[in-house]
């Protein structure tokens, strides 16, 4: 049973976690992750897929062969477009702009979702398709969009990255911002 989470609250926690612990995810977890993806924006049904990953041996080539996976994540979820599917069904700008929004949006329910689970994770988009696609028995015409590291967090994580900013523009790029 997951436990309620405030919605401001989880995005004021969220970050990246690049350290996990070792224990493997539950496959109950990982079907709850995979229902939250599943119910982020998707420009049409039958486009997007998403391959779980938990065979350690795999995780370890992943690490090996993936340049931005870095982390010793016991299970990932790789989010895919059908890019057969996303041109028949929308368009090229679907495949091209579309498809991407939609994957972001999934990793953003995945990041939420990791937090009423007692999960954290860590999303990463450094490789080549090539090797994505061999890696996961991917065919051609489905495209890897983005791969999500998940696991239990240490007791004490490494301080989350600061410093961060976000330009805010009000009606016109340059006009300033003010908060209210």
């Amino acid at each position: 049973m997951t436990r309620p989470v405030d919605v401001a609250e989880g995005v004021r926690r969220r970050r990246m976690h690049r350290q996990f612990t070792d224990e493997p995810v539950p496959r109950e977890l990982l079907d709850r992750m995979v229902w939250a993806a599943s119910r982020a924006q998707q420009t049409r049904s039958g486009i997007r897929n998403i391959v779980v990953v938990d065979d350690p041996r795999l995780m370890a080539t992943a690490r090996q062969v993936l340049p931005g996976f870095v982390n010793n994540a016991p299970a990932m979820l790789v989010h895919c477009t059908d890019l057969v599917a996303a041109e028949k069904l929308a368009g090229r700008a679907c495949v091209e702009v579309t498809t991407r929004l939609d994957a972001g949006a999934a990793c953003a329910h995945l990041a939420l979702m990791a937090q009423t689970l007692g999960l954290g994770t860590c999303t990463v988009t450094s490789w080549s398709d090539a090797t994505a696609r061999a890696l996961f028995d991917l065919p051609e015409h489905i495209r890897p969009d983005v791969t999500v590291a998940v696991g239990f967090v240490p007791p004490s994580p490494p301080r989350a990255a600061r410093g961060f900013t976000t330009a805010v523009h009000h009606n016109r790029f340059g006009e300033e911002w003010v908060n209210a």
